[in-house]
């Protein structure tokens, strides 16, 4: 069972654990092409997420006014968390595409906030959880690795 989400470090190793899942399942959820270049793309994004987690604002959100502003800290951040946390807890209880969706466009939210305001962590992440929600939410009408 996953851990309580409290602060941003636990979001971001949450966003960390769900991108090596959605690695180890890629072969039920993607196309060839996409999983191959979204393999080599998680090679990239996940230790720069880790070593992004020790950012001084992402460990003291507090201490950013710009931080404070995007409503990363406080009770806008708890809002936040809390959202993204229900969802997280929803997909590993109950799996499921939709679960795996909507808990990564909460975590697409959050990263795009702290994008915005945290010097070097720019929009990588966040474009990249994207690109995946567009890639599980193709359409229906047409084949699909999940389709039976």
């Amino acid at each position: 069972m996953p851990e309580k989400i409290e602060n941003l470090q636990d979001f971001l190793m949450a966003i960390i654990g769900l991108l090596k899942f959605i690695d180890k399942s890629s072969p039920v959820l993607f196309r060839s092409n996409f999983r191959l270049n979204l393999s080599h793309s998680l090679e990239e994004a996940i230790p720069t997420l880790i070593r992004l987690k020790e950012h001084d604002y992402i460990q003291f959100p507090t201490d950013s006014p710009a931080m404070a502003e995007a409503g990363l800290t406080g009770s806008q951040l708890d809002l936040k968390l809390e959202s993204f946390e229900h969802s997280y807890l929803s997909f590993h209880e109950e799996g499921g595409l939709n679960h795996l969706v909507r808990v990564l466009k909460k975590g697409q939210i959050i990263l795009s906030s702290i994008g915005k305001v945290a010097p070097g962590f720019g929009s990588f992440a966040q474009e990249l959880i994207m690109f995946i929600i567009e890639e599980l939410s193709l359409d229906t009408t047409q084949d699909h690795p999940l389709d039976i």
